[in-house]
């Protein structure tokens, strides 16, 4: 079968070097033909202004010898292309998606692909429209930790839904560099929660199945840096079952790396996966009716990621999983309208930070019960 022909459609941005490597883990079935930026001396030097220092500076050298393109419609219209990665800051990325698929491209988006949930929705919407298949970097979809978490939701060995937290502590942005375009509001859209917290505010609803339908927040920039968005939040989130939750997000250590936990607390027991490329996952069930005096049983597995070159096990996971869905004709784990979703909230948590008002999102529905 002849491989996919695909586009890298933005370099200058924090993830693009390890999406291009672990893209290039599949040569039997992909051939990057082209690349795209909107900044010609990106094209040359083929190096992010800033990159996630657990990826590689560059792209290899070799890709000199490829295509360059400053305007898109050019590169669409000088080639062939069946696949796009959309690796653009998130101001530029929603008319990227809606061209490429106008064009019929499949795509690869990393996270989030927009600055809120009106740009992604009509992004998305398009492609969707065009028949387009859309895989995104909501990678914790990808993890096996978490993806038997949820299994064991679905069957019920939580019980009922008490409550939920969502904790990460991320480097400062003193580390990541104050000048980083990802600290520009214009840009960017938002800060931690909008860089980092999605992928939790996703995951809690993936795990949980349940809409939010209230949000209640608190934000600031508390780390010294003039940017202009903020480097803390904290929300409460009201679930449409009734459960409440907790997410803290900070750009906060004085190192790179992060630190953190997503748990899970039912009526029938307690889950928390932590940190790590795949996860650790920690449970904590009753047995008998749930008094105090019941034994409890507890459990831990630990799940082993073996190496990957570029952005690891997780993308290599969702590249293949976008190349099934073509195949398949069938949407990939994690899509555009699951970006959507996690917008909304994030959307809705801004809007109360400001404003110091509950807020329901978009997602919460007109007929949800509110205890």
């Amino acid at each position: 079968m002849a491989r996919r022909r695909l586009a890298v459609v933005g370099i200058d941005h924090f993830h693009a070097t390890g999406w291009v490597e672990s893209i290039e883990q599949f040569r039997d079935e992909i051939e990057i033909v082209a690349l795209y930026d909107r900044t010609p001396e990106v094209g040359r030097t083929l190096a992010p202004i800033d990159h996630d220092p657990r990826l590689s500076p560059a792209l290899n050298p070799a890709y000199r010898a490829l295509p360059f393109y400053s305007d898109l419609d050019r590169l669409l219209g000088e080639q062939e292309i069946d696949l796009a990665l959309v690796t653009l800051p998130n101001v530029e990325a929603p008319p990227a998606i809606e061209r490429l698929a106008a064009a019929g491209v499949h795509l690869l988006v990393d996270k989030p692909g927009a600055r809120t949930a009106a740009e992604a929705r009509r992004a998305f919407g398009a492609a969707r429209a065009a028949g387009v298949k859309v895989a995104v970097g909501l990678t914790k979809r990808y993890a096996p930790a978490w993806r038997e978490a949820r299994q064991a939701v679905e069957h019920g060995r939580i019980g009922r839904l008490i409550g939920a937290e969502a904790v990460l502590v991320s480097s400062s942005v003193r580390v990541r560099n104050p000048t980083n375009y990802l600290f520009d509001r214009e840009v960017s859209g938002g800060g931690v929660l909008h860089w980092l917290g999605i992928h939790d505010l996703d995951a809690l609803t993936w795990l949980t199945g349940q809409r939010v339908v209230e949000v209640q927040a608190m934000a600031a920039t508390a780390g010294g840096e003039a940017v202009g968005i903020e480097d803390v939040i904290s929300l409460a989130l009201r679930f449409a079952g009734g459960a409440v939750a907790t997410v803290h997000y900070a750009y906060a250590l004085p190192h790179p790396g992060s630190d953190g936990y997503v748990a899970l607390r039912g009526s029938g027991g307690s889950l928390k996966l932590s940190p790590g490329a795949w996860g650790r996952e920690s449970w904590l069930e009753r047995v008998g009716p749930g008094t105090i005096a019941d034994p409890v049983v507890a459990q831990r597995t630990t799940y082993t990621n073996r190496d990957a070159p570029g952005y690891g096990t997780a993308a290599l996971s969702v590249i293949d999983d976008l190349l099934a869905a073509i195949d398949d004709d069938r949407d990939p784990l994690a899509t555009g309208e699951d970006i959507v979703r996690a917008l909304e909230l994030i959307d809705a948590a801004y809007r109360s930070a400001r404003t110091g008002e509950r807020v329901r999102p978009a997602t919460a529905g007109v007929d949800d019960d509110r205890p």
